[in-house]
Formats: C-alpha cells, sequence, structure tokens
C-alpha cells in the first residue's frame, strides 16, 4: 500500500479490525458484525519512496496513495481468502469422506454458508468510522492522551490551515501600519527564528507562512525538528525543510539524530552547524549541536546529569568563537546552557528547548529563547487553549557593525486561530548589546557574579 509494505490476514474470531505497528503496538476498533477478525501488519517501509511521495505530494497526496491502493486490494483479498477455504473444506472432505459425494457437497455447502456468508455479513455491516475511536495497547496506547479523538484533532488541523495563510497575512498588514524600525528603516536583514517543530505539520505550514509573509532573508532552526530520532520521522521531515524558499541554518536538537543532520546537508539551501561558522547574507553564525541525545527522556538519567552534560560544550563553543577575529553575530543553540561559557564573549545567543519565549542579557550577551513553533509536538491540544505556536523575525541591521536590532515575537494560538505579535526593541529593553571585558579573576573562594538583565516588552499587536 503506497511505500508500505502490509500483511493482510484473517481468521474467525469477533468481528474487529486490528492494525499492528510493531515495535510500538496495534490498535484494536469494532468494525462490523460477521465473525471474522481482520489483520493488517506493517512489515516495512520504503524510505527512498515514502520521501520522495511526501516530498511530490504532501502528507494528505501520500494518504489519498494508501487509501487507494487498501481499497484495491480488499477484492482480492477477500477472494483468495474464499477461495483457499472453499478449497481446504474439499480436501479435507475428501480425505474424511472419500466418494460419499452427498457428504462431500454438505461440507462444500458449510463452507460456502460459514466463510462467503461472514464475507458478505462483513461488507455490508462494516462501519471505518469505528477506525476513530479504538483502543490502543503497547507504546500506541499513549496516542489518546497525546491528540485525543482522530477525527477531532485532524478536523483542528485542516481549520487552523485553513485559516493560517489569511489570519497571519492581515496580521502582517496591521501590525507593518502600527510600527516601522526607526533604526534601519528599508536597509536590514530579517532572520526566521524558529525551534522545537517536533514533526507537527502545524509547526511546518506556520514556519513558511511566517518565512513569506515577513519576507525573511534566511531562517535559523535551533533544532528538534523530530521527536524520537527515528528514521521514519526523519524521511518525513526532509520534505518539508527542502520546501522552504529561504535559505535554511539548523543545528541540531537533543531530539534529532546525527543521521537526520547528515541527510540535511544534502539538501540544497540548507547549511547545518556543527562547530562551524558560517557567513549567511552578510551575518556570521557560529553553531553547535545538542551534545545529548535524549527522545527517550526516562532512558536518559536525571535533569542534573543530562544538564551538566549540556553544560560541557562551553568550553568548546568558547574556544570556537575565541579563535574568530571578530565575535560572530549569532550564536545558534538548541540549549542555551551549552553557551553560558560565552557570556561577555557575543552579542547574541538563540535557542529553543524549553519551550517557553525568554530573553535575558547576561554581561552584554543578550539569550533569546523562542518557544515551540510546533505547539511542542503531539502535545499541541493536550493544554487547555492549545500549546501556542512560536516564532521570532530577528532585525539586524546592515550597516557595520551588525547589530540586533529589535524582535518580533509571534505567537499563533492553534484552537481559537488567534495571532499576536509583540515587538522588542532592544536599546528600549536591553540597551546596547556591546559585550564587556571580562571581570577581574575572582579572589581565592569567591565566583563571579555576572550581571542579568530580564525582559521588559515595549509594544504588540493581536489579530
Amino acid at each position: 500500500m503506497g511505500p508500505f509494505q502490509v500483511l493482510l490476514s484473517c481468521r474467525f474470531g469477533r468481528g474487529d479490525t486490528v492494525i499492528s505497528l510493531p515495535p510500538f503496538g496495534h490498535l484494536t476498533a469494532d468494525t462490523h458484525l460477521a465473525p471474522l477478525r481482520f489483520k493488517a501488519s506493517l512489515e516495512g517501509v520504503r524510505l527512498n519512496e515514502l520521501a520522495e511521495s511526501v516530498r511530490q505530494r504532501g502528507t494528505e497526496g501520500l494518504v489519498d496513495e494508501v487509501q487507494m491502493d487498501a481499497l484495491k486490494q480488499v477484492i482480492p483479498f477477500a477472494l483468495r481468502l474464499f477461495g483457499v477455504a472453499m478449497a481446504g473444506a474439499l480436501i479435507l472432505a475428501l480425505l474424511v469422506f472419500r466418494t460419499r459425494w452427498r457428504s462431500v457437497a454438505l461440507s462444500l455447502l458449510a463452507a460456502l454458508i460459514a466463510v462467503g456468508g461472514s464475507e458478505t455479513l462483513a461488507w455490508r455491516t462494516y462501519h471505518p468510522d469505528a477506525l476513530l475511536t479504538p483502543s490502543y495497547s503497547g507504546s500506541l496506547a499513549l496516542a489518546p492522551k497525546l491528540i485525543g479523538p482522530a477525527q477531532t484533532a485532524l478536523d483542528k488541523i485542516d481549520d487552523f490551515r485553513a485559516e493560517l495563510s489569511r489570519v497571519l497575512s492581515g496580521a502582517v498588514r496591521v501590525y507593518s501600519s502600527i510600527q516601522s524600525l526607526p533604526q534601519t528603516g528599508n536597509d536590514e536583514i530579517r532572520v526566521l527564528h524558529i525551534s522545537d517543530i517536533h514533526l507537527s505539520p502545524l509547526g511546518l505550514s506556520f514556519a513558511k507562512q511566517v518565512a513569506e509573509a515577513f519576507n525573511v532573508d534566511f531562517v535559523l532552526d535551533t533544532g528538534d525538528l523530530t521527536s524520537f530520532g527515528t528514521n521514519v520521522e526523519n524521511q518525513l521531515i526532509l520534505a518539508g525543510v527542502a520546501s522552504f524558499r529561504q535559505p535554511y541554518v539548523f543545528v541540531r536538537g537533543n531530539h534529532d539524530s546525527v543521521t537526520l543532520q547528515d541527510d540535511l546537508e544534502r539538501i540544497p539551501g540548507v547549511v547545518v552547524l556543527d562547530g562551524q561558522v558560517k557567513r549567511v547574507d552578510g551575518l556570521t553564525v557560529y553553531g553547535l549541536g545538542d551534545p545529548v541525545f535524549t527522545p527517550n527522556k526516562q532512558a536518559a538519567g536525571d535533569d542534573a546529569q543530562i544538564a551538566e552534560r549540556v553544560r560541557s560544550a562551553g568550553p568548546r563553543i568558547l574556544s570556537g568563537v575565541s579563535g574568530l577575529r571578530t565575535p560572530p553575530d549569532i550564536v545558534a543553540v538548541h540549549d542555551d546552557r551549552m553557551a553560558e561559557a560565552v557570556a561577555g564573549s557575543v552579542p547574541f545567543v538563540a535557542s529553543g528547548h524549553f519551550h517557553v519565549p525568554s530573553a535575558r542579557v547576561i554581561d552584554g550577551t543578550l539569550y533569546l529563547r523562542i518557544g515551540s513553533t510546533g505547539g511542542a509536538g503531539a502535545n499541541v491540544y493536550t493544554q487547555v487553549g492549545g500549546v501556542p505556536l512560536s516564532a521570532e523575525i530577528l532585525y539586524f541591521s546592515r550597516t557595520t557593525p551588525r547589530q540586533l536590532v529589535a524582535y518580533d515575537l509571534i505567537e499563533q494560538s492553534p484552537e481559537s486561530g488567534s495571532l499576536t505579535v509583540r515587538r522588542h526593541l532592544v536599546s528600549q529593553d536591553f540597551g546596547t548589546l556591546v559585550p564587556k571585558p571580562p571581570s577581574p579573576s575572582p579572589s581565592p573562594g569567591e565566583s563571579p557574579s555576572p550581571t542579568e538583565t530580564t525582559l521588559s516588552p515595549t509594544s504588540s499587536a493581536s489579530v
């Protein structure tokens, strides 16, 4: 069925349909009255074909393809099932009754009624809507808690996509009329900062709409494109990244595999940073992938252990930026604890990971966290009102030295569709971002005390 290899089977039993997705478990739905139990087991995935199908036709096109192929298999499968049952009944009857043809005929008639009648009853009473409210086993038992009833989630996604372009376009027009950037005029570099998409189709649509509406120069993704780091996830997300028309700069998050990073490097227009510095549209960007890979949080250790491993990247980042002639305009990491060591050495650190936007200045370095562009992935509808989809537009001056002048925090509610844009002027909120020289070494027994300023929002517009 499409790029999927599926084993169909049937036996006498309760009138259920079972869909098995090893190793995650299976879902079961009470779909018909006949005493036949249908089972579809995923045996394999042709990854190259899957990626190509999603790239050419999108997820909806893939669903249509699988549905058409499944329908084409139903009648041949039913005929084969009936034929095997009748052949088995004939062979068994001949072995038992030999030349007592009346008994053989009665055996065939019984098989005809039992199998043919059951298939006919299953066809007449089958209710595919039951598959929208199945029971789950294995890891799939978490599915109802993550996304709720399937039809409700699908309806929300469709409604959101239908309104996203209209609402966002209106927001840009309204907000542009409220306030412009007097410091730069039109001579500015616009960067879309996103993070933590977690394989969300809403997040990808939202990010592409923002990129187009704000006419950004490039996209900066600070990681967690996927949630479990599997190859199937990787193939699905690659097509979404390739669809961006702007250069795409990426640093690996703690839910992204190195395999995904390698695959992204092969996409034209994608810049992967893992300990390197690149110049993108006039800005120098240093990036480093997350040192931990924790798709399974329970197996990764406690928070203190993870934090220690994350902070271990600090000396490497400090060494990397210290070797440059001038500090990079942007240091991009997934978890800003990785870059605590460069406070006072660089003007700006962009990050994500915590799914909550925040901003703070330490020793002249602005640490800017974005929320979850994907609404925390499958958790988008688990909170009241939904987890907002977040993105930031970073405005840099093109004049030397290039500085972050302002940024817009954009949040879209997946439930109500409301969109909020808040503009923050860096000079008003934090002053000039000039890293301070290192403080004198503390006396024995003392520890340095960095100066920290937190965010005070200036203006906003809602649509």
